[in-house]
């Protein structure tokens, strides 16, 4: 016999889940009390809001390709810990969260028999995540709990990944199982399918027949790019085509954007040379993009009427559900790749070194990743200032989250990603708060390499507790902070309405330092790069708080990505 939450540990080392995020409290605190004792697999991250443990356990999820694991009290979990939740839902990132049903004890919130599963007086936990997770289950028994969280890690990793949920009564946490007994508990590894699914090969000819008719021909790389970690097929793809590529919002840096074949990010706020070559193109590979509006500037960059759409999604679903499509290539867009590349071989080989020539000429013309903002020396600092220090400073392999609002604009815009795999994005519910803890769950997993969250002041202020996550288990991440008191987007009319947008001036350096971390504020644009260097070399958790404009608003760049 074994308790369940003893047994629900060794499960998510069997999983080869390394960390789990969120606060003790109810009977979710037994499993916290176990892990103590699987910490040299199955490490517990203590956050100060579950909202930030959520955010973690996305992040762990889109790095790793293995669930993040959001644990914590039922209630909480299904208010805070939504927030991240329902980004890993949208965005299409394996996590699981654990809750409990919080029943029993002097600070239970209903009688023993009404606590967070449905009945008169009390919430539906379950129900109330189910709306925003793949799998969901709620368990009555230890026997239920730990088959239920075996369930949990098999669906979000299966098919398009997603988050999923287990919620628990007191009983299925406390309660002994016998693993022996019908139904038996198998080892967790046997139930975690590894062979990536492939395209059918009558799809692969019809998509290499029409990729070596095409004449201009043009990838869209999406997070799906990410997801599978599909990086170097996706270069490989792009040369033998010898097709230009753009990415997505969601996908950016999925191929590095210092590749001669790099368009940069297309959409409402990207490259123009992105938008106009997609425009152009008689034939598109779309590689695990589901199209969003803002991607395709709602319709006006893709005309599936003349151009012929190749898609290729893990989700049949997404394949021709924003624009119909000539191919769909179901299954892993790494797998899928492989398979054209061997397919199609040299047959698909292009070597118009023209092309790249003119498509270099084009860039140059058309401002890529360029604009007389980027060395402005004015105070207060331009936001585009800031963003080009950093595109200099920073080191290629420098894993860098961005937050929501204009910060993560100018960051999308114009930088440059020189490495793949760097840049992430809150894409999916895209709520501000996100790119702070998602830095410091990007350093529980990458530890050696360095990572900088860029946000503003208003996203900041949102997890600003997050300083005390990193100081408390040594993570030496570099939070920049954009900050012109103001919430930009609103502020400056780019949203629209006349709402109340400003904020009193907040020294965040100041804050860091009271949590323990390394603070400095920066106000002149010639001491960027110093500081930012300096709070990488200190191998502590720092805050730059850039001082910037916030008159700035993001016309400037949104009207030039409509033009073709």
């Amino acid at each position: 016999m074994i308790t369940a939450h003893e047994k629900i540990c060794e499960v998510l080392s069997e999983a080869g889940i390394g960390f789990v995020f969120g606060i003790p409290g109810g009977s979710a605190m037994r499993i916290f009390d176990s892990l103590s004792g699987h910490a040299d697999r199955v490490r517990p991250i203590l956050v100060r809001h579950e909202q930030s443990a959520s955010v973690m356990a996305d992040v762990y999820g889109r790095l790793t390709g293995k669930p993040g694991v959001v644990l914590g009290q039922g209630a909480f979990i299904g208010t805070n810990a939504v927030f991240g939740t329902l980004e890993a839902h949208l965005a299409g990132s394996p996590m699981v969260v654990l809750a409990d049903t919080t029943e029993g004890g002097d600070f239970s919130l209903n009688p023993r028999n009404a606590s967070g599963w449905g009945s008169y007086g009390a919430f539906d936990l379950r129900n109330l995540l189910d709306g925003i997770t793949k799998f969901s289950v709620l368990a009555a028994t230890p026997k239920e709990a730990v088959l239920g969280l075996q369930m949990a890690i098999k669906h979000a990793v299966t098919g398009r990944p997603g988050p999923t949920a287990v919620v628990m009564r007191q009983g299925a946490i406390a309660g002994e199982l016998d693993p022996d007994k019908p139904p038996r508990v198998h080892p967790t590894g046997h139930w975690l399918r590894e062979s990536p699914t492939h395209a059918s090969a009558q799809e692969l000819v019809s998509a290499i027949e029409l990729l070596g008719a095409a004449q201009r021909p043009v990838i869209i790389a999406g997070n799906g790019v990410h997801a599978a970690k599909a990086y170097g097929e996706l270069v490989a793809m792009a040369e033998l085509l010898g097709s230009p590529v753009a990415t997505t919002y969601n996908g950016k840096s999925a191929f590095r954007e210092n590749h001669p074949l790099a368009l940069g990010m297309m959409g409402r706020y990207g490259q123009p040379v992105a938008n106009s070559v997609v425009r152009e193109a008689d034939t598109i590979l779309v590689v695990g993009s589901r199209l969003a509006p803002n991607d395709t500037n709602s319709e006006l960059l893709i005309d599936a009427n003349r151009q012929k759409l190749i898609q290729i999604d893990i989700e049949p679903r997404n394949a021709g559900w924003s624009y119909p499509v000539e191919v769909s290539l179901i299954g892993d867009a790494k797998a899928v790749l492989k398979q054209l590349l061997q397919m199609g071989g040299e047959g698909l080989r292009t070597r118009n070194l023209q092309a790249v020539e003119r498509l270099e000429e084009r860039k140059r013309a058309e401002k890529f990743f360029e604009g007389p903002a980027l060395h402005s020396g004015a105070v207060p600092i331009m936001p585009q200032r800031l963003v080009g220090d950093l595109n200099e400073e920073l080191d290629p392999e420098a894993i860098v989250t961005l937050d929501a609002g204009s910060n993560r604009v100018w960051m999308a815009h114009y930088f440059k990603t020189k490495a793949p795999g760097t840049l992430f994005v809150p894409g999916g519910l895209a709520g501000m708060g996100w790119g702070p803890p998602a830095a410091v769950g990007a350093k529980l997993v990458h530890p050696d390499r360095p990572v900088v969250s860029v946000s503003g002041d208003g996203g900041f202020s949102m997890s600003v507790h997050v300083i005390a996550t990193a100081v408390q288990y040594d993570l030496p991440v570099v939070f920049v902070v954009m900050n012109n008191s103001a919430l930009s987007m609103i502020a400056t009319g780019d949203l629209g309405g006349d709402s109340p947008a400003a904020f009193n001036d907040t020294d965040f350096a100041a804050i860091a330092h009271g949590f323990g971390a390394e603070g400095v504020r920066v106000r002149n644009p010639g001491d960027i790069r110093d500081a930012v260097g300096e709070a990488l070399r200190k191998g502590r958790p720092t805050v730059v708080d850039v001082i910037t404009d916030g008159s700035e608003g993001l016309k400037s760049i949104s009207s030039g990505a409509t033009v073709g």
